[in-house]
């Protein structure tokens, strides 16, 4: 996986450019009631750890960004796709493919009523 595509690395670039420490980002968990040392945080930004997805949410909040700001729309490819490389039948890749519509059509959903509320 090139290293611009790992979590860690993201998580380390957006600190970085909010101007924030590790010990500031691990205070600021610590009153979401996310229990992180400092240590763990680096390890997460230097990829040998894993990040959860409550943990990953929480620092989404001290970032205040959205949690799709760590994942490129470019790089993933479509559901369908990503089943048929793991030879699931027929049967399932049709009903993955309806519900990646669902999920396209919510999305789009979504976008035009927050282009709707901002006007």
């Amino acid at each position: 996986m090139p290293e611009e595509y790992e979590i860690g690395k993201k998580i380390k670039a957006i600190r970085e450019g909010k101007g924030l420490s590790q010990s500031k980002v691990v205070e600021k968990l610590a009153q979401q009631n996310i229990n992180m040392s400092r240590e763990t945080l680096s390890k997460i930004e230097n990829n040998s750890r894993s990040i959860s997805a409550i943990e990953l949410k929480a620092l989404c909040d001290v970032f205040n960004i959205d949690i799709g700001d760590f994942f490129h729309e470019e790089e993933s490819e479509d559901l369908v796709t990503f089943f048929r490389k793991r030879n699931f039948s027929e049967n399932t890749l049709e009903e993955i493919s309806k519900l990646q519509e669902m999920v396209k059509v919510f999305i789009n959903q979504e976008k035009i009523y927050k282009e709707e509320k901002q006007e």
